[in-house]
């Protein structure tokens, strides 16, 4: 089967001042062969930036001739109902907690007890499977997609750690996953899963972001700590430790009262 491709981006990538450059962003969609921007909020709008809310983005496309399309099931946010919860201790084996509230996407501090969405849950959940399934129809009709969220850094993004990681899973006999960025020349450039994946355990594992965030300790970093979690080999153990880490960093509270609309919408 021939290969294909599907990209990622964030539109703060394309951030000018204090708008964002939408003709950049669709030229730069249209360099990519992409024929449909797919809007992988949980509620597609931003406070911050009100040129990229779904009307408008909808609007803007149609210049470019590229089809706008909103895939709630692909957001971050789940529903209470959902069976995609976990309690943070359950998720992350080391005791770490509380997390900060700067390092959480609600700006409050998660403690050990609560429930957050677990990422592993999460991508074998009926609501996610169906809009992956949805992906898979896309490329049937010939189509190419470009997965849109806010976050620059697509390591930061659940576009990465959510929507790319089963998607690779599913379809990565024949399809390859890019995530638009800029590189270290300030030119437009992709970087893969592959990639990402190293980044990221580099991140932990040499500890720039542990020793940012200052909530671990080095012992955590000892090998025997490792084999607490799960894989086949040392690197998929440590894939795990990386995934369920950036899991509490990233992974939204089960919401009761919360409205989401007071946050500014990243996910």
């Amino acid at each position: 089967m021939e290969r294909r491709k599907l990209y990622t981006l964030g539109y703060t990538l394309f951030q000018n001042g204090a708008v964002i450059d939408i003709e950049k962003m669709f030229k730069t969609l249209k360099e990519f062969n992409v024929t449909h921007l797919i809007d992988v909020r949980s509620m597609p709008y931003s406070k911050q930036y009100p040129q990229c809310n779904a009307d408008n983005l909808k609007a803007a496309s149609k210049h470019f001739s590229i089809s706008y399309g909103h895939m709630p099931e692909l957001g971050a946010k789940a529903s209470p109902m959902q069976d995609v919860f976990s309690k943070a201790s359950d998720i992350f084996f080391e005791d770490i907690f509380p997390i900060p509230k700067s390092n959480r996407p609600e700006d409050a501090e998660l403690l050990d007890y609560e429930e957050i969405v677990d990422f592993q849950k999460f991508r074998k959940d009926e609501y996610f499977a169906d809009g992956i399934k949805r992906i898979e129809t896309a490329y049937d009709n010939n189509y190419t997609l470009a997965l849109i969220c806010s976050e620059k850094k697509p390591i930061d993004c659940h576009r990465y750690f959510l929507v790319s990681k089963t998607v690779e899973q599913k379809y990565g006999e024949w399809l390859d996953v890019e995530h638009i960025i800029q590189n270290k020349s300030a030119k437009i450039d992709t970087v893969s899963n592959a990639n990402l994946n190293n980044q990221l355990s580099e991140i932990i594992f040499n500890k720039s972001e542990i020793k940012k965030l200052d909530i671990l300790n080095s012992t955590i970093f000892e090998p025997a700590k490792i084999e607490n979690y799960f894989g086949n080999n040392q690197q998929e153990k440590v894939n795990d430790f990386s995934d369920r880490y950036w899991n509490l960093m990233h992974g939204w509270k089960k919401a009761k009262n919360t409205n989401y609309n007071n946050f500014e919408n990243y996910d």
